[in-house]
């Protein structure tokens, strides 16, 4: 049996949540400053079994069973200590740490999360004493925060100047060296400097309530990035955080479901407003990860989107996410606004009650998907009934329950008159055709730039396939180039100096170089404003429309190791064949054995 490092075990209850854990398995209540439920270990129908957050223990005051985590996956589960840990690190997505073969918890991790406490009590006393927080406190008035909300969620101020945080820790240099860590702090051609000027400050808590990062609004709705958000860090990773999670369980007195909206001030408002099962998704698309978090949270996950098209073109998103991830007791439904309304407007403009109303209306996933696909088919002719078989039919083999997958099939059989046989087959070809699907054709309109433009990622072959691990094995230069494209394009932070120069060098990476140059210039840039220089260019153009999809989704910090990856990749590739290209071109058996000396050198040196 492995032997757990201590330092692991020991560190487990600050990177969970007990309640998470236990409310998968045991459906809680929140009560007061506790979560309760009948016992699961003696039965009976009083809520005897409490749970409590803040200091992540158990207790049942009927039978007096009581513990931690480990205790209660122990008891439930039936496991052993061991299998114990490994089911909560499976289920929490953490990396065992084994004395025998790994090195322990990473110190860094408790250092990180008190830093991040101290900013934020720097933050917080900006917003009341820096003689620049007028224009903080009239926003917060004007978007009608109160003093108890804004308590509430620890907001602050960043003044102005770009040297405040960096002055306040400045006899401190490990915080000062962490703060670059977390990308609070920049370092700049002219010297360090605050990452964060001029905005109102949200911390990030993790469901334990630790500081973990922060987002920043600017004062002015038409600043070039309106909202900035931490950079990803070893505590902090936005495709596994939600904005308000905390705050929906400790103000909230049940869960029976939790809204996704899409932005900070949407949480904050809705809570203004008495609504508190609410969270936000930090500036990106919602993920398998958040999904699994708000699935284990509540059994109704309801998303809210503008009614415009980008919101239900977000929405969607959203829905092929959900697919495979519906369970027995899960529901997924999706609220759509009206035009030009956000929560934090709506709210105001009616009531909490209507807005709860509207929550309550909401649209089950069934009904949101047959809707979307009835749109984009001329439904009322029997060619446009075959179109809508056969779209909804490929996105009703991504689920998994079967009985749900079911309740689809009948539901399409019923919508375009046909047999649930029928229907069934179409799933089942649709399958098998989407996995003999050929790679798109190219025009000739991309024959300037056709090096860097190749199919889609499920056409790659399995050593170029998305994931953060190192590419040993020559691969397709083309498939590579495409790859880091996409990633930039999803990820414009990863571009800097050094790898413009590093992807200057490469051969034929015309695409690629103006992309990076185009991220350096402003980090926060949108997709469309990287490729829209390509407009002249209709054929590469449309293909950069393609890459801007990232299947699956990656963070920031797997993107960047991917995109190294692949840089290191092509590096190699490019090297090994410019020796092949030298050794060729040698005149003699000296010049060749001079070539092969000069690559035995550079091998020692590495």
């Amino acid at each position: 049996m492995p032997y757990i490092s201590q330092r692991f075990i020991d560190d487990l209850p600050n990177q969970i949540d007990i309640v998470d854990l236990i409310n998968k398995r045991v459906p809680l209540k929140k009560s007061g400053s506790d979560y309760r439920a009948p016992c699961p270990f003696h039965g009976g129908k009083n809520s005897n079994f409490a749970v409590n957050a803040h200091k992540q223990f158990y207790h049942c005051f009927k039978c007096g069973e009581s513990g931690g985590a480990i205790s209660f996956i122990q008891k439930f589960d039936n496991l052993n200590f061991v299998e114990a840990i490994e089911t909560i690190a499976s289920e929490f997505g953490l990396a065992i740490e084994y004395d025998s073969n790994s090195k322990p918890v990473d110190p860094r991790l408790e250092r990180y999360r008190e830093i991040s406490k101290k900013v934020s009590d720097f933050y917080t006393l900006q917003l009341r004493q820096s003689p620049a927080r007028e224009k903080a406190v009239n926003y917060a008035k004007n978007r009608g925060i109160s003093g108890e909300i804004a308590k509430r969620f620890q907001l602050g101020f960043a003044p102005p100047s770009n040297k405040d945080l960096l002055l306040n820790f400045e006899k401190n240099d490990q915080a000062i060296t962490d703060l670059k860590a977390l990308g609070l702090i920049k370092e700049g051609q002219y010297g360090d400097y605050d990452f964060f000027r001029d905005r109102l400050m949200f911390p990030i808590h993790n469901t334990k309530g630790n500081v973990i990062a922060f987002g920043g609004r600017a004062f002015d709705d038409d600043a070039k990035a309106k909202y900035l958000n931490s950079a990803e860090s070893t505590i902090f990773s936005k495709s596994r955080e939600l904005y308000g999670l905390h705050h929906a369980r400790k103000y909230s007195r049940s869960i029976n479901y939790l809204l996704v909206v899409e932005g900070y001030m949407d949480v904050v408002a809705l809570h203004q407003a008495g609504i508190t099962k609410v969270v936000a998704t930090l500036g990106t698309a919602t993920t398998q990860e958040h999904l699994q978090i708000l699935m284990r949270t509540t059994n109704v996950v309801v998303f809210c989107f503008d009614g415009d098209k980008a919101g239900r073109s977000a929405a969607w998103k959203a829905l092929k996410i959900a697919l495979p991830m519906i369970k027995t007791g899960i529901t997924f439904k999706f609220l759509f606004l009206p035009d030009g309304e956000d929560p934090d407007t709506l709210v105001k403009k009616e009531s909490a009650k209507a807005f709860e109303k509207r929550i309550d209306g909401a649209q089950p996933l069934s009904k949101f998907l047959f809707d979307h696909v009835k749109t984009e088919v001329a439904f009322d002719t029997i060619e446009g009934k075959t179109s809508f078989l056969e779209k909804t039919s490929v996105l009703i083999k991504s689920v998994n329950y079967e009985v749900y997958q079911h309740q689809l099939i009948e539901g399409v059989a019923q919508l375009i008159g046909q047999s649930v046989e029928q229907v069934q087959l179409v799933c089942d070809q649709s399958k098998s055709q989407k996995q003999e699907t050929p790679p798109p054709v190219f025009t000739d309109e991309m024959t300037d730039y056709e090096h860097t433009m190749v199919p889609d990622y499920h056409d790659f072959p399995d050593e170029v396939q998305l994931g953060p691990k190192p590419i040993a094995k020559p691969v397709n230069m083309k498939a590579l180039m495409s790859k880091m494209i996409t990633l930039i394009l999803n990820y414009p932070s990863l571009a800097d100096s050094t790898v413009e120069l590093r992807v200057r060098s490469i051969a034929n990476s015309q695409v690629l170089l103006e992309l990076v140059r185009s991220a350096q210039i402003d980090e926060n840039i949108e997709q469309l404003d990287l490729i829209n220089p390509f407009e002249n260019k209709l054929g590469v153009f449309n293909r950069l429309k393609q890459l801007c999809v990232l299947e699956p989704h990656l963070s920031e910090l797997q993107a960047k190791e991917e995109f190294l990856s692949i840089l290191n990749s092509i590096e190699r590739q490019q090297n090994g064949e410019q020796i092949k290209a030298d050794i060729h071109h040698a005149h003699t058996l000296e010049e060749q054995q001079k070539i092969m000396q000069g690559i035995l050198k550079n091998k020692r040196k590495t």
